[in-house]
């Protein structure tokens, strides 16, 4: 059956008042135009509804059993509506980010409490991966977005988004070393802590290097790159960070020189193509924009 849902509207007014005038009052519509209208719905049906009188419109046995599904159904769509609003004006709603530990501190954060001050109901989950890992969960559709170091990812169904440039570079503590180093090949003879071979900064440092034709050989391979911070602060080595973060906490540490070497990494926002971004997602990305 084609189901006209106005239709339905119409019958359930007329049911609650069952009274034609006060029915075309709430309707703002016609008191014939309700009654063909009743009339279609009974023949759609192919029985009745409404015994008619001058007191007003009864309900048959069926019509009662009917108006108790109708209300039902169209409480339903009213709390929908409702529901789909609160999302819509941001009152209600969740956001899934993926993104490394350290760029949630130099890109999010700043971000999320701007957002939360604004729209202080929405749901924030953050989920701190490995950037492979990430996009998978991207293209699975467990994440809105991620946000990861540049790399050489290729996906056909994401779109891909530069929205900040970071500097990286070596760091070292003077209390324990002196720069002394002129190309990359010097720096094996440091004690190099870098991040694991599988992370998008070690990747390009890797080809970095490659092109110069050395093969850098840490001392110590690490997950974060805060880990890489405190153990380059207490002395046990050379890392290679973000310098971004660096500046924010440890003011003692220093750059290479051969920093300069470097290109600033940029940041990129990936989306799914395939799925549409929630309001919270869009409203967010706008922030970090």
């Amino acid at each position: 059956m084609n189901i006209d849902l106005e239709l339905y509207r119409i019958f359930y007014v007329v049911a609650k008042h069952k009274h034609m005038t006060r029915a075309s009052e709430e309707l703002f519509i016609s008191q014939p135009a309700i009654s063909q209208s009743i009339k279609k719905l009974e023949e759609q049906l192919g029985g009745i509804l409404f015994l008619r009188s001058n007191k007003g419109m009864e309900l048959t046995e069926e019509g009662k059993m009917f108006y108790e599904y109708v209300k039902g159904a169209l409480e339903l769509i009213d709390n929908a509506e409702k529901e789909f609003s609160s999302f819509k004006d941001l009152s209600k709603g969740e956001i899934k980010i993926g993104c490394s530990t350290t760029l949630t501190k130099l890109v999010l954060i700043d971000a999320i409490d701007e957002f939360h001050k604004a729209y202080p109901n929405i749901k924030i989950n953050i989920t701190n991966n490995l950037t492979s890992d990430l996009i998978n969960d991207l293209k699975m559709g467990k994440l809105d977005f991620v946000i990861f170091n540049e790399s050489n990812i290729k996906e056909s169904n994401l779109q891909l988004e530069k929205i900040k440039e970071l500097k990286q570079g070596f760091i070292y503590n003077p209390s324990d070393f002196e720069d002394d180093v002129n190309n990359l090949n010097v720096l094996n003879k440091y004690p190099l802590i870098l991040q694991k071979p599988e992370s998008n900064s070690r990747k390009l440092l890797d080809s970095i290097a490659l092109q110069q034709g050395v093969k850098l050989t840490p001392k110590m391979e690490v997950v974060s790159q805060d880990l890489i911070t405190e153990f380059v602060n207490i002395g046990l080595g050379v890392g290679f960070v973000i310098i971004d973060l660096v500046k924010r906490k440890y003011k003692n540490l220093k750059e290479l020189k051969i920093n300069n070497t470097f290109p600033p990494i940029n940041v990129c926002l990936a989306t799914n193509k395939s799925i549409t971004l929630t309001f919270a997602s869009k409203k967010f990305i706008s922030f970090l924009k």
